[in-house]
């Protein structure tokens, strides 16, 4: 991105208090269009309660945030979907039910019909590599690929951007593997948010990551430099080692 060119979501001086406790203090943040960008940090350092405000399921104390340069910081969070911006949060929002193709329509119904649904559906379905699994109900499925039909039922609206907290919490490493690959492919033509633990995961899919700590942001560069600052694995794991 270019000096001028303007975020696809940005925020500026965001806070959230709960009582008298300050989860989140000043926090100034840009993403590129087209940008993939980890949001790392321990427990209660204030990256999830960042997403929350991100996805207005937390109504921020202070600050603005604002989308492709239009303040949305009054915005619902259904209405923030609507703008193009995909949300998957740690529970899933799938019917158990249902086929994984039913999953899907259902979906896409939520923003087109007929010849245009079964398009998005048929293209989500290949782009996620769900061919094998789309007659299954989805209580018959393994954790991982109930994550990638959200995952699948996300991208049938045709996001611009797409938050994701924790993707890979419970998976397998083999699933953990192959989400790297879905989130690669799915960047390809959305930018993404991605609030994550597993710092293997982190390597495999970021190039830039955002370090939260005690409520605000301690450092943004590179995944690798992440990896091997000492200040960043003192603060990730309580000690002075590198994060491996």
């Amino acid at each position: 991105m270019s000096e001028t060119a303007t975020p696809i979501i940005s925020t500026r001086n965001i806070g959230k208090h709960f009582g008298g406790v300050k989860a989140l203090e000043g926090i100034d943040f840009d993403l590129a269009e087209g940008e993939l960008r980890c949001l790392i940090g321990p427990n209660g350092a204030g990256k999830s309660t960042f997403f929350r405000c991100l996805t207005k399921q937390y109504k921020p104390s202070t600050g603005e945030i604002f989308f492709r340069g239009r303040n949305v910081s009054r915005l619902k969070t259904h209405e923030i979907a609507r703008l193009g911006i995909g949300i998957k949060t740690q529970v899933p929002n799938v019917f158990d039910g249902l086929t994984v193709y039913e999953n899907l329509h259902l979906a896409a119904n939520a923003r087109m019909y007929g010849a245009a649904a079964d398009e998005a559906c048929d293209a989500a379905i290949e782009r996620m590599a769900l061919q094998r699994i789309v007659d299954e109900r989805l209580d018959r499925l393994s954790h991982g690929q109930r994550q990638w039909v959200e995952l699948a039922m996300i991208i049938t609206s045709r996001p611009v951007l797409i938050l994701l907290d924790e993707p890979t919490a419970g998976m397998t490493g083999e699933e953990v593997a192959k989400t790297a690959e879905l989130i690669h492919e799915i960047n390809r033509d959305t930018s993404l948010i991605v609030v994550e633990h597993d710092m293997n995961f982190v390597r495999a899919i970021a190039r830039k990551v955002t370090v939260f700590h005690q409520g605000r942001i301690f450092a943004e560069e590179s995944a690798e430099e992440i990896m091997h600052d000492p200040k960043i694995g003192e603060i990730y794991l309580g000690k002075r080692k590198k994060v491996q």
